[in-house]
Parts: structure tokens; C-alpha cells; sequence
């Protein structure tokens, strides 16, 4: 007993002097390996804060993996990275974090877990989204403690993750070659290395190296809730590219575990089409949709089932079935916009490519009103909703003469069948709405013939929304058309003189062949016979039956394919249908005047996409045309920057040609014109005008013979030339009538005496007076924020058209300036633009310093050319001493403001001798003139005025 106790003694004192040594070793200050510790501070570091610092960061973590919602439908992100939504939840508690790991690196410096303190401070910096902090701390821990596997590791993943948050993948790359040389130096670390990997190859669309490494990230990671996602990724990313059988297994892990219900559907919804056999059929896979329709589990995913089932009918060429099963989809009730788009971008791309345009319209439409923002290539669907009433405007064109000349080019009697046919299919399909209302899904898949031409009545079917459903939509119309008839949509609509008038909105079908087309549609339900009668009358006169017409409508389908092809590679950057477009007019017109601007859009289209085809349309442009623009383009792709470089230069001498005119040292003028067109042959516009100066300072040192030689020389030289020979034309017609009282002078155009005999037009070398207008009241300023945002939200920027990335534009090229009809802009703000006031054409100079003389020389020409013997003149207003405003007018209507508009712009280019980034141009009225008083203000307004214009 007493031999127990005092057993037991021992062991008590041996216990108790055992850990007072070791109490006093571990307090007693020590140097191990040159580092000196101190316990407490090591004990308050790691269990006051390491301990909830890592806790709360786990914490944050596991709440934004919860909290976050994976889109199954398109590939799932490798990591749930920080939002803006995250960021702010989680903002106190990192900087909670961050004050207690900077309390152990200043306040407990000799504890170990200095390291610690750094990581979690890059840590925290991650999940609050501050990720160049993040990123210098981690380069901190990397390099301080790169003796540490575990936390150099763990920091260079960290920072590799936050330069591709921040988007620098050159830099991310780079760690991430330093990350896989140590990659063996930390096992734990490993699974989270490859997957970061992966994220770096996605990022790069790399996605065969990036199966690669997921595939050794699942195999080394043992989160579950994140392996399994990795799971599912690998079975899309397989899927993707081929691997049928191995995306199959990853896909049966995911429904085989206890993944979330939603994941499990998916992947279920997935391995449809990879679980059956090679013979499996698409009826075999409809079966197994339909299955998955009939479990109560799945009533939410009706609408991505019925999608699917629609996809497997289109695969296989069954129309029909897949156009109704699309349409199921959209009846199905659900919250998924990505799916609602889908769908409809699905139907909106059948109907686009099956010509049926207003139908295709309808469901773009529904396409905007649905769309998510992150939905796939969602600029590109911006981009085409923006721009599809133009192109379906154009295609219409193309599909409506097509049809004409088809028409025309048969006999009587076939002609006569057909046009039955047609009038008789269009008087059924424009009415039959309203004795029985039709589904979109019930139209037949076939075509009627002249489909494009003829009008049409179209609904569609998510009649969720009032105006989507074709019962109530149709009731109203009727009941509407019944009491008040053919009404525009504008204000004032009740006014009887609206009755009968055009629909602003446009539209398709017989409004092609008149205005009253409308009206003879809306009248149908009275007189059938008469409706059929003048239907077919439309029809009769529009065909091309003469020479005349037909060139008028190969014409049209020309301009109409050239307009489709810059839309579809400038505005949607669609190239492969802008290849497809310019080849097509090119196999139709292979004489067009556009050949050469055509080769050269090919051969750009073609580069890096297909060389052969690049280097056969090169051949071709510079065997066809050596000496245009394009060829020295090609030759040359600095050319555009050397032109526009010489052009510089030769506005500076044309500059100093026109002060020697004005100082009247003619002598000089004529001997520097003769210089520079010698050195300069290629630039024949200026050539021109400096042309007609020189000819100027003859007629003011020599005889009328001399001077009619040289004008005469102007025509033969710059016959084409739309500013100079006109005006040149002028002179020599008067030259003609006045003869005899022009050659006794001793100088065909004599001094500045005020009682001579002027010439016709003469131009004056006088300053010119400057209009001084009262400023009136500030008028109220158009609100631009709202388009402006819209726009920058859409992804529409300026045109990027191959064109302009070289320079070239066609008001470059333009030889000739034609005025075309100028058509209603229906949007245009009347207060800030009415049809009549007294309006001005401004060329707005952001440069007060610039010699405008020589500009304004040219704007005279160009004004005794288009506008002789009219009231208008060009005057110079400098405002603030910041912009030099050249004015022209006045002008009494908004169209014939326009019009000048229109006349001057593609002439201007060469008129304007000062660099082109410099001014701009607007019409204003006179009202509005009077309020521009400072740089800001004719900026606002120029910004409100082009934003008018592009509506």
C-alpha cells in the first residue's frame, strides 16, 4: 500500500517537474533558427486570431458557394467566385479580419504566425473583390516565405486567381508556371492548383487542355459539393467535344451522388443524348424526354424538356413536331429567362432563315424583352435585334424583285396561274385571323410561293402578356378598325385627315406596291372581288417589263445586297454571312462598279480564316484594278496613313496658294500650282481646286484666250470632278454669251473696280462680315442620358466597319455627290428640329486658331454650282474664343436643310482644308444658333442632333 502511494507520488512529481521545464523552456525567450518567439504572443496569435480569422473566411465561403445559382445550361464556373452582392455582404467581417491579422504583424512580432497573418489579409482582400491588394499581399507571402511549401503555394494560386479576376492572363500564366514547378512540394494544395489551371485554359479558350486538368483536379480534391460541380463541368466540357462515353460517366456521378436535385436533372437531361446506343435514334431520345416529362419531380423543367425534345425533332429535319414542341416550351409556366430566350432566339433564327422576316421580327422582339445579361454572344443578339429592321427592310428588297422578275419573265398565261395563286393565298392568309384566330405553331413549315411579298398576319404564343395573345390581340383590332378605321399611330390619331394614311411604322406585303395598300387591306371584308382585283393591279404594275424597269430593279437588289453585306460585317460582325452576301453579288453582278471595294472585303473576310480564298480575291483586285485605293492598300497598309499624311500637306499649300491669290501675286500663284502638281499627280481632288486657282491668276495676268485655254484644260483634265468642273461650266457658258465685251480686255478678269463688268459670280477677296444673332432665352435640353446609357448597356458601339479600320470611307472615294429622297426620320424631336424655321448647315471648328479662308473658298463653289441665284451665303461666327462656327444658310425648311446636308457632306472632305478630326457638322435653327455660346453647349447640342439622326 504504502509502495502504491508512494508510486503514485512519484509520478506526480515527475509529471509536475516535467511540465514546469517545459513552461520555463517555453517562456524563457529562444532562438530557433535565428527567428526568437515568444509563447504568449505564439498562443493569443493562433487561438484569438488565426483561428477566427480562418473560421470566418470558411465561413464566407461556404455562404457564397450556397448562396450562389449555377445556370446549368451553359459551363458552370470552376470556382464561385466574389460579386458585388458578396463583396458588400462580406465587407466587415474581412475587414474584421484584416484588423486582426494586422494586429499580429505590427503588435505580436515575436509569434509565428506572421506568415498567417499576411495570407489571410490576401485572403480577405479576395472576398471583398479588392484584388490588387489581394495580389500584393499574396507576392508578399510568396516571396517572404517561399521556404514554405504550404503558404508560398497557397499564395501564388491565390494570386494567379486574382490577376484573372482583374484580367491580366499574361501575368496569371506566368504564376501559374512558378505554381507547377513546387506543385509537388505541397500535396494539399494540388487539387486547388489544377483546377486554377483550368480556369486559366477556359479563360484562354484552351478547353481541351482545360479537361486536362480538371480531370487530375477531381482527382485530387475532397470537397464534395465542389467535385461534384467539377463533375458536371467535365461532362459538358466532354460533351462539348465529343467524348460521349467519358462525359457519360462524369454525368452519372453527378445523378448517382447526393448532388442538388437541380444538378442531378440537368445531368440527367444531359446523358439523354449519350446514353443510348449507337443505333439510338432520335425517337429513342424523345422517348426518354418524355419520361422525364411524366415525373411529378420535374414540373419545373417543362420548358427546357419540351426544348429538347424540339431540338431532337430540328436535328432530324421534322419541322413541324419541333416548331410545336417550341412552342409548348414557351406555354410552359416558368421563371427561367435564359430558357424563354432561348427558345425564342431558336424560333427567330428559323423564321429569319426561312425568309419569313415579319415573323422572325415578332420573335426577336420577344428575344429583347427576355433576355438575360448573361446570356451567350449577348452583344451579338444586341447587335442584330438593333439593326434587323434595316437588314429585314433590305432582304425584303432582294426577295421582292427576285420575285418581280420571276413573274415577268414568264409567259401570259403562266403569269396569269400564278398571280391567281398569289392573290388568292394572300387574301386567305391576311383575313383568315379574323373569322378563326390561328397559332403561329400551326403555320405549315412549306413556304407559300411569293411569301416575302405578300402581307402577312402574325401572332406568337406566350399569351401570358396581353399583346402576345392572338384572341385578345385580334378582338381588339377588329372592334378598334370597326369604330374608327385606318388609323397612324401618332398624336392626334382622331383627326379625320389621318384616315387612310400610311402607317409610320412601315410594314410588308401589297404597302410595297402603294401607300393605299393599307386601306385596301382593311377593306377587304367589304369587297373581296375588289380587293383581289386591285391586288393583282399592284402586282401588274410593279413588274419589271421593260428595259428600263428591270435595270431600276437589278438596281435595287444590287444596292440592297451591298447594304446587307456592310450590315452584316460592320453592325452584327456576322462574317461568314458577309461573305456570303458579297459573293452572292458578285456572281450576280460581276461588272458592278463595286468590284474592286468588294475583293478587297473578301480578301480581308478571308484573312485568317481561309489564306487560299484571301489570296485568290487579293489576285483578283490587283490584277482587275492596280491603281485603286484597296490595291495600294493592300500593297501598302500604311497607304491610308501616307494619304492622309500628304493630304495634310497639300492643304497647307493650297492654304499658302490661296494667300498668294489674295495678296494678288498671281505670278506666284501660277508658278506654285505648276510645282506641286508635279510632285503630287495622285491627289486629284486638290489638284483640281488648286487647278482653278491657278487658272484664276491667268485670267487676272493674261488675255481671255489664255484664260478660256486654261479653264477648257480643268474640263479635260477633272471631267468627273463634281465641285471645280461645274463651276468651270458656268464660266465658260458665260464666256460664250460674252464674248465680244470680254476679249477687249487687256485681262480677262480685271481689278477691283467696283464698276467693271463683273464676271459671272466672281469671287470676292474680301473678309466676309460676321452675323451677330442676340442670344435668346437657354431652350430646354433633350434628355440624351437615356439613349446613350441604352446604348453603351447593348454593346453598340461605333461602326467597325474593315472599311474604316484601314481609313477608307466612301465619302473618301466619293467623285460625285447624288441627293437621293430623303425619307421621314418619324422620331425626329419637332420642337428641337420643326419642319419650318429658319435653319443653318453649321461646320462646328473645335479650333480657333485655323486659317478658314481657303474652307470657305471651297464652300463658295460649291454653293454657285447647287445654289445660284438663291438667297444663302456662308458666314463665321467665333464663339468664346473656343470654336469658329461656319454657317450657311438661311434655310426656311428643316427638308431643304437637309438637303444642303446631304449635298455638301460627301464633298467635304475635300472642300475642308484642315484635318478632319477637328470639326463637325450639324443643322440647327436659328433659335437654337443664338444659345450656342461656349464649347460645352454646341457639344450638347451636336451629341442631341446625331442622336436625332441615328433614330
Amino acid at each position: 500500500m504504502k509502495r502504491n502511494t508512494f508510486s503514485f507520488l512519484f509520478s506526480r512529481l515527475a509529471a509536475l517537474a516535467l511540465m514546469s521545464y517545459v513552461i520555463v523552456a517555453c517562456a524563457v525567450n529562444r532562438q530557433d533558427e535565428g527567428v526568437k518567439y515568444d509563447m504568449m504572443e505564439n498562443l493569443t496569435a493562433r487561438y484569438n486570431i488565426v483561428y477566427h480569422g480562418r473560421k470566418i473566411i470558411a465561413d464566407a465561403e461556404r455562404e457564397n458557394f450556397a448562396s450562389h445559382q449555377d445556370n446549368y445550361q451553359q459551363l458552370l464556373p470552376i470556382f464561385v467566385e466574389p460579386t458585388e452582392a458578396t463583396a458588400a455582404a462580406n465587407g466587415q467581417l474581412m475587414d474584421s479580419v484584416i484588423g486582426k491579422a494586422l494586429d499580429i504583424i505590427n503588435k505580436k512580432t515575436r509569434s509565428k504566425y506572421i506568415n498567417e497573418a499576411y495570407l489571410l489579409t490576401g485572403k480577405a482582400n479576395y472576398l471583398k473583390a479588392n484584388y490588387y491588394n489581394a495580389v500584393e499581399f499574396f507576392s508578399y507571402v510568396a516571396h517572404a516565405f517561399a521556404d514554405m511549401p504550404a503558404y508560398r503555394q497557397a499564395a501564388l494560386i491565390g494570386k494567379a486567381r486574382s490577376l484573372m479576376q482583374l484580367g491580366n492572363l499574361h501575368d496569371a500564366g506566368l504564376v501559374l508556371d512558378t505554381v507547377f514547378l513546387g506543385l509537388e512540394s505541397d500535396k494539399r494544395s494540388q487539387g486547388l492548383a489544377f483546377a486554377t489551371q483550368a480556369k486559366y485554359y477556359l479563360l484562354t479558350h484552351d478547353e481541351e487542355s482545360a479537361i486536362t486538368m480538371l480531370r487530375q483536379a477531381v482527382e485530387n480534391t475532397r470537397h464534395k459539393p465542389t467535385k461534384l460541380r467539377w463533375h458536371f463541368l467535365l461532362g459538358q466540357l466532354l460533351q462539348k467535344h465529343g467524348y460521349a462515353d467519358e462525359a457519360h460517366q462524369h454525368y452519372r456521378r453527378v445523378i448517382n451522388s447526393n448532388a442538388p436535385y437541380e444538378m442531378s436533372f440537368y445531368a440527367g437531361l444531359n446523358s439523354v443524348y449519350l446514353a443510348t446506343d449507337e443505333n439510338a435514334t432520335g425517337a429513342d431520345r424523345v422517348r426518354l424526354l418524355r419520361r422525364m416529362l411524366r415525373d411529378d419531380k420535374n414540373a419545373a423543367f417543362k420548358d427546357q424538356i419540351y426544348y429538347q425534345i424540339a431540338e431532337v425533332f430540328y436535328a432530324d429535319g421534322h419541322l413541324a413536331e419541333a416548331l410545336a414542341n417550341y412552342e409548348m416550351a414557351l406555354q410552359q409556366p416558368s421563371n427561367n429567362r435564359y430558357q424563354t430566350a432561348l427558345t425564342y432566339l431558336k424560333l427567330a433564327d428559323h423564321y429569319f432563315s426561312a425568309a419569313e422576316y415579319t415573323t422572325a421580327k415578332h420573335y426577336y422582339d420577344s428575344v429583347g424583352m427576355s433576355l438575360p445579361a448573361d446570356f451567350p454572344d449577348v452583344g451579338a443578339v444586341q447587335r442584330k435585334i438593333a439593326n434587323l429592321d434595316d437588314l429585314i427592310t433590305q432582304l425584303q428588297v432582294v426577295a421582292r424583285q427576285d420575285s418581280l422578275q420571276y413573274l415577268a419573265a414568264l409567259d401570259d398565261v403562266r403569269r396569269e396561274a400564278v398571280l391567281d395563286t398569289i392573290v388568292s393565298d394572300a387574301y386567305a392568309r391576311q383575313f383568315a385571323a379574323e373569322s378563326e384566330p390561328k397559332h403561329v405553331s400551326r403555320r405549315s413549315d412549306r413556304r407559300p410561293a411569293f411569301d416575302d411579298i405578300l402581307p402577312t398576319t402574325i401572332s406568337y404564343t406566350d399569351n401570358r402578356f396581353y399583346f402576345n395573345n392572338p384572341d385578345a390581340m385580334g378582338m381588339g383590332q377588329a372592334e378598334f378598325r370597326r369604330r374608327w378605321g385606318i388609323r397612324q399611330l401618332r398624336d392626334n390619331w382622331r383627326f379625320s385627315d389621318m384616315l387612310g394614311q400610311p402607317s409610320a411604322t412601315g410594314g410588308s406585303g401589297p404597302a410595297a406596291f402603294g401607300e393605299g395598300a393599307a386601306a385596301l387591306a382593311d377593306t377587304a371584308a367589304l369587297d373581296s372581288t375588289a380587293w383581289v382585283q386591285q391586288l393583282r393591279g399592284r402586282y401588274i404594275e410593279a413588274l419589271p417589263d421593260n428595259e428600263a424597269k428591270l435595270a431600276t430593279s437589278h438596281g435595287q437588289i444590287h444596292d440592297a445586297l451591298l447594304r446587307i453585306g456592310n450590315t452584316y460585317r460592320d453592325e452584327l460582325r456576322d462574317n461568314e454571312a458577309a461573305i456570303n452576301t458579297y459573293e452572292e453579288l458578285l456572281k450576280r453582278y460581276p461588272d458592278t462598279e463595286e468590284a474592286a471595294l468588294l475583293y478587297y472585303n473578301l480578301y480581308r473576310l478571308y484573312t485568317d480564316v481561309d489564306e487560299a480564298r484571301a489570296a485568290y480575291y487579293k489576285d483578283r483586285l490587283l490584277t482587275a484594278f492596280p491603281d485603286a485605293l484597296y490595291s495600294h492598300l493592300i500593297r501598302d497598309p500604311s497607304y491610308m496613313a501616307k494619304l492622309e499624311q500628304q493630304k495634310r500637306v497639300l492643304d497647307q499649300a493650297y492654304e499658302n496658294v490661296y494667300t498668294l491669290y489674295t495678296q494678288q501675286r498671281y505670278p506666284d500663284v501660277i508658278e506654285e500650282v505648276t510645282r506641286i502638281r508635279r510632285q503630287n499627280p495622285e491627289r486629284q481632288q486638290i489638284a483640281s481646286q488648286l487647278g482653278y486657282l491657278q487658272a484664276l491668276a491667268l485670267g487676272r495676268t493674261a488675255s481671255l484666250d489664255t484664260f478660256e485655254h486654261a479653264l477648257l484644260q480643268l474640263v479635260e483634265d477633272f471631267p468627273d470632278d463634281s465641285l471645280i468642273t461645274p463651276l468651270v461650266a458656268q464660266h465658260l457658258a458665260f464666256i460664250e454669251v460674252n464674248r465680244d465685251t470680254l476679249a477687249a480686255r487687256p485681262y480677262a478678269l480685271q481689278g477691283a473696280d467696283e464698276n467693271r463688268e463683273r464676271f459671272v459670280d466672281e469671287p470676292t477677296m474680301t473678309l466676309w462680315p460676321q452675323l451677330v444673332i442676340n442670344h435668346g432665352p437657354e431652350p430646354p435640353r433633350p434628355r440624351r442620358e437615356l439613349a446613350v446609357a441604352a446604348a453603351g448597356q447593348a454593346g453598340l458601339s461605333g461602326r467597325n466597319s474593315l472599311g474604316n479600320a484601314s481609313g477608307v470611307s466612301r465619302q473618301q472615294l466619293a467623285k460625285t455627290a447624288e441627293v437621293g429622297e430623303l425619307g421621314p426620320n418619324v422620331y425626329r424631336d419637332l420642337e428641337l428640329l420643326p419642319d419650318s424655321a429658319t435653319y443653318f448647315f453649321v461646320i462646328n471648328v473645335m479650333n480657333e486658331r485655323v486659317n478658314l479662308a481657303p474652307s470657305r473658298f471651297g464652300i463658295g463653289q460649291f454653293n454657285r454650282t447647287r445654289y445660284a441665284g438663291n438667297a444663302i451665303s456662308h458666314q463665321l461666327k467665333v464663339v468664346n474664343g473656343e470654336n469658329q462656327l461656319v454657317y450657311i444658310g438661311p434655310f426656311y425648311r428643316y427638308d431643304d436643310a437637309k438637303r444642303y446636308e446631304t449635298s455638301l457632306l460627301p464633298l467635304l472632305p475635300d472642300i475642308m482644308k484642315i484635318p478632319a478630326d477637328i470639326y463637325n457638322t450639324f443643322v440647327i435653327t436659328e433659335t437654337y444658333f443664338g444659345t450656342l455660346s461656349d464649347f460645352d453647349k454646341i457639344d450638347d447640342y451636336h451629341a442631341i442632333y446625331q442622336e436625332q439622326m441615328d433614330k
